[in-house]
């Protein structure tokens, strides 16, 4: 069972909020992403703005979000360095237990091995 964090971005006083991420447990990421949106849409008195559920996957994070008024589901991979710049992803980093500042740094796009040429699909 793979851990998952889920937080959400309220409008409050003509700013954006959020409140403390809340650890997920389910079994898959379909039924994750059912449980963070159902959890933080029964908050009232605020204004939703978008539901983000990160996981850590093979030394990457994995990001889902969705707004209250969208269909789908947009999900995205990020190296989990630099995730500290976005305050409501460094949250969710701690809730997961993980340290941006131990992950191995990125894989550089292009390897130049004994004049041999590697690039990497992005």
């Amino acid at each position: 069972m793979t851990p998952f964090a889920s937080v959400a971005l309220f409008r409050r006083n003509g700013g954006v909020a959020f409140k403390p991420p809340r650890k997920e447990r389910p079994d898959d990421v379909t039924q994750a992403r059912k449980a963070a949106m159902r959890y933080w849409a029964g908050h009232h008195g605020e204004a939703l703005i978008r539901v983000f559920l990160v996981r850590e996957f093979a030394g990457r994070l994995e990001i889902s979000e969705r707004g209250p008024a969208d269909a789908l589901w947009k999900g995205y991979s990020r190296e989990i360095r630099g995730a500290e710049a976005e305050p409501h992803i460094a949250a969710c980093l701690g809730e997961l237990g993980i340290d941006p500042n131990a992950a191995p740094p990125p894989l550089p796009d292009m390897l130049n091995i004994n004049g041999f040429v590697y690039r990497r699909e992005i």
